[in-house]
Parts: structure tokens; C-alpha cells; sequence
């Protein structure tokens, strides 16, 4: 990005894995995902029998709370700001605790907005999300494509005597549409998409 590669987090916080080799004996099956539809290979050796790395591309590990904020005292910072990982058809964001904006005049909160190009999904890790009444730790939320979104009413409020966030969350934005599972609709919280509308009086 425009900030460079050390900006958001420094590389030398990422973690690389160690080989962890497996030569266990017997006949194991390893299922691949194409397409939707699963086809099963079968192996006489541990398909993990790893005994390291070759080349320049491996799998990292990041805290998140090595993740450094991108913050402005004048300016509310849209959340493509805190991208931590962009590849192919999507994005990563993480947000962490930080300074709020210092200029009375500037909004606190997230403004509204639609993605007109990706769903959004966010996963709430920690902390206290006051932008979203009636979020706790551990939930998720989902903002399909073209569907507008931000900051209940209440919230908007609440910011304005706040001068630190101190939540913890990780936002993935994707190209292609997010399709709920059964087990996802299972645990859907019906309430929330109108709690716009009812912090507006909207809605009773």
C-alpha cells in the first residue's frame, strides 16, 4: 500500500512454522475440495511426513496485536486503512484498540456506506464494540454486497465522549458472495438487521 510493507506490522513479528514430521504406519486418507465436490486420496505413509521448507512461499502466523493502527486525530480512517493482507479476490482488516479522532467535529464511528464490490464479514475477538449494540465476544456479522451499513444510531452518541476503542476484531471482505451455512442460519440473530430502525424510532 501506500504506507509500504513495514508500516501495518513489522515482518520480522511473523511467525514461520517448524517441521513436525509424522511417520506414522498405515493407510490415510486425505479428502481435496474442488468445486464444491470432495474427491479422497488414500496414501501408505502419513501425508505429513514434512521435514521442511523449500522456496519463498510458506505459511505465517500474525498476532494481531502485533498489528500496528493507522489513526488520525482530523480524519475517521475508512477500514480499507487497516488491510492487513490482500490477495486475490479478497481482503483481510484488523482493528485494534487505538486513539479515537481529537476534532470535535469529525465522527467517531465507522460512516455509513454500501460495498458495492464484496461482502463483508467481521468477527468480534475482544474488547467492547460500541458501534454495534447487542455485539459480544465471539460473534459475527455478515454485510452482503450492496447492502448499506454502519454505526447505530445510539453509537453515534456514545463516541462523541470516548477517546479510545478498545476492540479487537478481524474483517474479511470477499469478491465473490459469502453464502451462510445451515449451521450459520441456525444461530442467526434476527434482531439485528433492524436495529438500525429502531434506534431511528423507525421501528418499535
Amino acid at each position: 500500500g501506500l504506507m509500504g510493507r513495514h508500516a501495518i506490522f513489522d515482518p520480522g513479528v511473523l511467525v514461520t512454522p517448524e517441521p513436525d514430521p509424522h511417520d506414522e504406519a498405515g493407510e490415510f486418507e486425505v479428502r481435496v475440495k474442488r468445486d464444491g465436490a470432495f474427491t479422497s486420496l488414500f496414501f501408505a505413509w502419513h501425508p505429513l511426513d514434512v521435514v521442511g521448507w523449500q522456496g519463498d512461499l510458506c505459511p505465517v502466523k500474525l498476532n494481531v496485536l502485533d498489528h500496528r493502527p493507522v489513526y488520525s486525530p482530523s480524519y475517521h480512517m475508512p477500514p480499507s486503512a487497516h488491510c492487513t493482507f490482500e490477495n486475490q479476490g479478497f481482503v483481510i482488516c484488523s482493528f485494534v484498540p487505538r486513539p479515537l479522532e481529537e476534532d470535535p467535529q469529525v465522527l467517531k464511528v465507522p460512516f455509513y456506506h454500501a460495498n458495492i464490490d464484496a461482502d463483508e464479514v467481521l468477527f468480534y475477538h475482544s474488547g467492547n464494540y460500541f458501534s454495534r449494540a447487542g455485539i459480544d465476544v465471539g460473534f459475527m456479522t455478515l454485510h452482503p454486497q450492496g447492502v448499506h451499513h454502519g454505526p447505530q444510531p445510539a453509537a453515534i452518541e456514545k463516541s462523541k465522549t470516548l477517546t479510545r476503542t478498545e476492540e479487537i476484531a478481524v474483517m474479511v471482505e470477499t469478491e465473490k458472495p459469502l453464502i451462510p451455512s445451515e449451521v450459520a442460519h441456525g444461530v442467526v440473530i434476527t434482531e439485528y438487521e433492524t436495529s438500525w430502525a429502531q434506534g431511528m424510532g423507525l421501528l418499535d
